[in-house]
């Protein structure tokens, strides 16, 4: 379970030891960013977004595929991360920020795009995700305070076709914790020391609210809007609550992880799931720094503030 006692303490203090210096012009007064050494670096984030659309459609076992897994362990190697791997079959890429308390938080994200859609790039579905996890390897504190971050770029997340997504979704993130509870292989913590997984998908809309989905532990979407109210005075885009949602983090929870999905499954004119999502309309047009600010800010403040009872 997520510990909430200290997590006022705990952005207090964020709030008032110095400020970071985010590197997007229309992020927030730089005054209320959490003290890590660069701040959450949105337009740096933008730029690991553009360089996956730029690959085209990227479905699972692609040649596209492969070159955005490689491209992420190429960034991650760059930014210091340790124990850089993929696993196999389905190439997860995976890596670790230690940590100095005992325990694991994984944060997530998946790369590959929905297959069977021409010329659907995913700039919000999943490079956004993406995005925010590579920007977070690069901005969260060195040493970690608290558990150590096991860092998650999933692979097969989209089902195949028309094959039901409850069926042949979220195929990487199976696989991902089918090694964790066999003793931690591939790069996979131990089952047993992951004390809560955050979810990152289609996090880029620039009209961007993040509701708290339905199988999600409100403990740890809290801490989110916490962060972002202690930040700007409001816990937008952390609000409301909508209904169950198939995505990476229901294999989490159901190996008993608390886990929580951040993602904006309201994409678009029209009702839910709006009419740009899985079409050639999730382009670069439609989604924004801003938005990929707002939510890397306060993970920075939010993910050092979850324990493991």
């Amino acid at each position: 379970m997520v510990r909430l006692a200290t997590v006022a303490l705990a952005l207090a203090l964020a709030l008032t030891i110095g400020p970071g210096c985010g590197g997007s012009d229309a992020g927030p007064d730089e005054t209320t960013v959490p003290p890590v050494a660069d701040g959450f670096d949105a337009e740096r984030a933008f730029a690991d977004l553009r360089a996956q659309v730029a690959l085209g459609p990227r479905p699972s076992g692609s040649g596209a595929a492969r070159q955005a897994s490689a491209a992420i362990a190429k960034r991650l190697r760059r930014a210091g991360v340790e124990g850089v791997r993929i696993q196999r079959p389905y190439a997860n890429v995976v890596a670790r920020l230690p940590g100095s308390t005992p325990g694991a938080v994984v944060l997530g994200a998946h790369y590959d795009t929905k297959d069977a859609i021409p010329r659907f790039v995913g700039a919000n579905d999943g490079a956004s995700g993406v995005a925010i996890l590579l920007e977070l390897a690069r901005s969260l504190p060195r040493p970690l305070p608290g558990p150590s971050v096991e860092l998650a770029f999933f692979d097969a997340e989209e089902a195949r076709g028309d094959r039901p997504f409850e069926v042949d979704g979220t195929r990487g993130s199976r696989q991902y914790v089918e090694l964790a509870r066999a003793g931690g292989e591939q790069g996979s913590p131990p089952i047993g020391e992951v004390a809560a997984m955050v979810l990152f998908d289609m996090v880029g809309d620039c009209d961007l609210r993040i509701p708290l989905e339905a199988n999600s532990d409100p403990g740890i979407y809290e801490l989110f809007a916490a962060a972002a109210q202690a930040r700007t005075g409001s816990p937008a885009p952390f609000e409301g609550r909508t209904g169950a949602i198939g995505d990476d983090h229901l294999p989490f929870v159901e190996a008993e992880v608390p886990a929580v999905d951040l993602i904006d499954l309201d994409y678009g004119p029209g009702p839910m799931p709006g009419r740009w999502w899985h079409t050639p309309q999730d382009t670069l047009g439609k989604v924004c720094a801003e938005s990929l600010d707002a939510v890397g800010e306060a993970a920075l403040a939010a993910i050092p503030a979850i324990r493991g009872e």
